[in-house]
């Protein structure tokens, strides 16, 4: 028998080498020379990035994340809640996975935007269809982590990067193929090519993706 918290856990940062690389590729095609990881746990995002010519720094709150990302060659900072650089220091603010577990929510958005030249990309877990799924005993992995306390859905996620950018673009990423949960049948086989192909599309989409560009005032 397992007990709630062997289900119910806080999420942990993605280690170098097993990281998420959707998120990579976003940050990749949006961000600027220079990025400042947010929340950057393990560094794997920034490393990731640097790896590619790019010059990046993390902060964290947490010191135990910090000490592998720095003996992994990224500068880091241990912050709270203010930021230590001056205004416009960074072409690019990084928040994936961050804003969903941060009570103070505006506070963190409010210095991400401060010290941003140019963009803040932001992900977090999709909860619109969240009803839905809990009414077919469905959920999303991201929904058994302990200690999200926000949950977004694309309008309140929209509105809520309007209130410190100019231009908010919001996707959904990360879709979910009704394939993956048939065997390796012919019926597996005929819905991977309908949805490959475009003839069907995915209804149900786990992330929400965001590029928030800097007012210039």
């Amino acid at each position: 028998m397992r007990t709630r918290d062997d289900v119910y856990q806080p999420g942990f940062p993605a280690k170098p080498g097993e990281h998420y690389g959707a998120f990579v590729r976003f940050a990749a095609k949006h961000a600027g020379e220079s990025v400042l990881d947010m929340g950057c746990g393990y560094g794997a995002y920034s490393l990731a990035l640097a790896s590619s010519g790019r010059r990046c720094i993390g902060c964290d709150v947490n010191l135990e994340y910090l000490k592998p990302a720095l003996s992994s060659g990224l500068p880091v900072v241990a912050v709270d809640t203010t930021l230590p650089f001056p205004d416009k220091a960074f072409d690019t603010v990084l928040l994936f996975e961050v804003i969903e577990h941060v009570p103070g929510i505006e506070a963190i958005l409010k210095e991400a935007f401060r010290v941003a030249r140019r963009n803040v990309l932001v992900t977090v877990p999709n909860a619109e269809d969240v009803d839905l799924l809990k009414g077919n005993d469905v959920t999303y992995s991201h929904m058994l982590s302990s200690d999200h306390v926000h949950f977004f859905d694309p309008e309140g996620f929209t509105r809520l990067l309007h209130r410190f950018a100019t231009n908010v673009q919001v996707e959904r990423g990360d879709p979910i193929y009704p394939f993956w949960f048939l065997s390796r049948s012919l019926g597996y086989y005929a819905l991977r090519v309908l949805f490959r192909t475009g003839l069907l599309k995915p209804r149900f989409f786990t992330r929400l993706y965001a590029v928030a560009s800097v007012r210039q005032d």
